[in-house]
């Protein structure tokens, strides 16, 4: 081959990298190291250290941290890491005149663990008003472009779920419910939400977080923040604050998602866990609670009644019903959802050495018992959807 030759075919090699490269779009860079941040009470640096143990907090009233971007660089969004639960917040982005491009407060976004605020292309400073003592652990700016998938852009809940799946703690959702979540949020595309009713720190959170995207859930779930603690189950009721209190967070979480379905622990919490036991203990009295709008007014003025259809325990032999976790799906990749879910809970990595994927085996996670309907007994009885609106065309 010749010299001229050689020359057209590098050229013409280089000339479809290039049209390859825009046709994908250029990816976003974690642009937070140039950025300068502060506050105005300071210890900015605790939200970059990348320490999720450790958190910058807001004064009793508000405090507001400063980002200014890096001159010539284009931000796409801000990721924020709430140490455990959202706060209120209000976002201001000023362009290179210090005039006012965007703003808007914390009224439309979710009350989750993570939040995402998009970022207008000529804004040069952004600010954000943080209220109530709001703790912030991790704090990321990012360039524009296409988002990485391993960058966790939580997307916030429907108005209305298929399913919600509420769980004692950060790890039990693989660990007990086998490829629930795996199955329904990604096979089925059903609208899923998942809620810890305990906080058992901001490492297992991230740990859960992580292990939540892994298995292709990717609605934020909600952190209730209870105590958690291996007691009995009169002691965890009293460190939840009584029966009411705990009836009255999950007619909260009822009326606030509109669940059809809602899956929970077994009644003798699987390996004999008491806060588990309490959830499962407490569900069914909620579920009832919230379709009456006289009980527990306070939420029922803010979300309205609601009417749960369907409510499973984990195990149990009342209607039991039986799920395949084992067959693959090309939307997992030619995985299983339960292959799914034990690869989410490798993500758990503090747990692996006291807890592992087999002792959700040993407790059967493909089992589980209708204790309360309001549309009849199954009949498939392979389906947590079977009877509900979000089967219907």
């Amino acid at each position: 081959m010749n010299l001229k030759k050689v020359f057209f075919c590098a050229l013409l090699a280089l000339m479809l990298g290039l049209i390859a490269a825009c046709a994908l779009g250029e990816t976003a860079r974690d642009i937070t190291k140039k950025c300068k941040i502060s506050a105005s009470n300071g210890g900015a640096s605790k939200m970059t250290d990348g320490k999720v143990n450790e958190y910058w907090e807001a004064k009793k009233s508000f405090s507001t941290v400063t980002v200014k971007l890096p001159s010539g660089t284009k931000a796409g969004g801000m990721l924020i890491e709430w140490f455990v639960k959202f706060t209120s917040f209000e976002f201001t982005q000023y362009d290179q005149d210090g005039a006012v491009l965007r703003g808007e407060n914390s009224d439309g976004y979710f009350q989750g663990t993570v939040t995402w605020l998009n970022v207008e292309p000529e804004a040069v400073k952004l600010e954000l008003k943080v209220y109530s003592k709001g703790r912030i652990c991790g704090l990321h700016v990012y360039s524009q472009g296409d988002i990485d998938p391993e960058i966790q852009m939580w997307e916030n809940p429907p108005e209305k779920l298929d399913l919600m799946l509420i769980v004692a703690h950060q790890d039990d959702e693989q660990l007990w419910f086998g490829g629930l979540l795996p199955y329904y949020c990604a096979v089925r595309d059903s609208d899923v939400q998942v809620i810890y009713m305990t906080s058992c720190g901001r490492a297992r959170i991230k740990e859960s977080l992580n292990g939540l995207w892994t298995m292709g859930v990717k609605t934020v779930p909600e952190v209730v923040g209870f105590k958690n603690s291996y007691t009995t189950v009169k002691e965890s009721t009293e460190l939840w604050g009584g029966k009411e209190n705990i009836e009255r967070s999950m007619v909260r979480l009822i009326r606030k998602y509109r669940p059809e379905v809602i899956v929970t622990h077994d009644i003798k919490g699987e390996y004999g866990h008491p806060q588990h036991k309490l959830i499962a203990m407490r569900i069914v009295d909620a579920a009832k609670a919230a379709a009456d709008p006289n009980q527990y007014p306070d939420s029922a003025a803010l979300y309205g009644a609601w009417e749960v259809k369907k409510v499973y325990l984990h195990l149990g032999d009342t209607n039991a019903i039986y799920m395949d976790w084992n067959t693959p799906s090309e939307r997992l990749g030619g995985k299983t959802p339960l292959e799914m879910a034990a690869l989410g809970f490798k993500e758990h990595k503090s747990q692996q050495k006291r807890y592992n994927m087999d002792m959700g085996k040993k407790y059967d996670y493909t089992k589980f018992s209708l204790v309360y309907t309001t549309v009849g007994p199954d009949v498939m009885k392979n389906d947590f959807l079977e009877n509900t609106p979000a089967l219907e065309p």
